[in-house]
């Protein structure tokens, strides 16, 4: 594989650091008989067997941490004569589902676990399941009816546990892309192999100057799309025969996940302080053996973070055209990037933030405030709602 990075040097040691952390595992699955799956909500989930050990294989790390363990289980749980399949919890964002929900996932690939109902803990008591939750099961031939979307501790005849094969921002294991390599055998695919997923057409979050930057990608032989405008059949058959995958750096190149192992992945930096997101991208890129290309593409005036509110525009970047000349790109070298329209279009939005959340520096400062608090408070659910309470408190939500 092929990493290459278009950015400054002090981007390049952070990649390389992160790097250097990440490692491949092996993954098992346990066979728990008359095994309890725990939701106490708010107060931890997990699985137990039937005298009452918490089963190791059920924890849920997302880095060094994981979820909140109970401390003890309901006496006399309702029963249920069923093998079912854990697959974790139904988290209402896509992009950390795709990642850390569907990473038990490679055990439905399995025949003789492919017919079982399979177990989700509704523990953020979610009143409506999100549609990517069963789209994305549905896809690999998991029937409707053997999804169990579980609000109250329940025993079962039997729960098979398999174990966390992707962990943000450690560790991947070579199973973990069966999953979604069996969707996308199970999808027809497009014909196009070199495509750019745009945020253009987003609600929230759209990165100024992305569209002039696309255009240059299309004129090269890039297909366009906007994935949060697609079912998410289509957005899996359009990475089915796709090649070289370009984009903001986001869950949308995320969809990686689908493509046939060897190609290639081009993340454009839309944030100017150094940490992003590289350390997810480069997992994926790692256990899908893709080449991977990080480019280096923000002009904006306030440094942001990855995940800023903050707006965010890319450009015609030294590192953009160093890139584009490297790899054959033809474009307009006198071509301004971004033009003055979207620069007076970042500018106004930086103005409606300001009034809204106000001055960057000290919004920052807050931001820095509650992140460190929230290290003090156990469990994920329970951070979760410290930070919201927070945020809304700090006036940074």
């Amino acid at each position: 594989m092929v990493t290459k990075i278009y950015a400054q040097k002090s981007y390049k040691t952070f990649c390389k650091n992160a790097e250097k952390q990440q490692y491949k595992v092996n993954v098992s699955i346990d066979k728990i008989k008359d095994g309890v799956i725990v939701n106490n909500f708010s107060d931890g989930f997990g699985i137990f067997t039937a005298d009452g050990k918490f089963v190791e294989t059920s924890r849920q790390f997302r880095g060094v941490r994981s979820q909140f363990v109970p401390k003890n289980i309901p006496e006399n749980p309702p029963y249920v004569d069923k093998e079912v399949v854990f697959l974790g919890n139904v988290y209402p964002h896509f992009g950390h589902f795709l990642l850390e929900h569907m990473n038990r996932a490679y055990a439905l690939v399995k025949p003789e676990f492919h017919d079982m109902s399979v177990v989700l803990i509704n523990n953020y008591d979610l009143k409506e399941v999100p549609a990517y939750v069963y789209g994305l099961l549905e896809a690999m031939g998991i029937r409707k009816e053997n999804i169990i979307i579980l609000n109250t501790t329940t025993r079962f005849k039997t729960v098979y546990v398999p174990q966390q094969s992707f962990n943000i921002p450690f560790f991947y294991a070579d199973s973990f892309v069966d999953a979604f390599e069996c969707m996308a055998e199970r999808t027809n695919g497009k014909d196009y192999e070199k495509i750019y997923v745009s945020r253009a057409k987003l609600s929230s979050g759209k990165t100024y100057g992305e569209e002039e930057i696309q255009n240059i990608f299309k004129r090269n032989g890039f297909h366009i799309i906007y994935p949060e405008t697609l079912p998410l059949k289509e957005q899996i058959s359009f990475m089915k025969n796709c090649r070289v995958l370009a984009g903001c750096a986001g869950t949308a190149l995320h969809l990686s996940l689908f493509m046939p192992k060897g190609g290639t992945v081009i993340q454009i930096k839309r944030n100017k302080k150094i940490k992003d997101n590289f350390f997810i991208q480069n997992l994926i890129n790692s256990a899908k053996k893709l080449n991977s290309f990080y480019v280096s593409g923000s002009v904006e005036k306030v440094h942001t973070s990855h995940g800023s509110e903050m707006p965010q525009i890319i450009g015609m970047t030294k590192y953009m055209r160093e890139f584009f000349n490297d790899n054959g790109f033809a474009y307009n070298q006198d071509e301004k990037i971004p033009n003055d329209y979207e620069l007076e279009q970042y500018i106004t939005a930086m103005k409606q933030f300001k009034s809204k959340r106000g001055n960057p520096f000290f919004y920052n400062v807050k931001k820095i405030i509650l992140k460190l608090l929230a290290c003090f408070v156990p469990g994920r659910i329970n951070r979760s709602r410290f930070r919201k309470y927070m945020k809304r408190l700090l006036g940074i939500a």
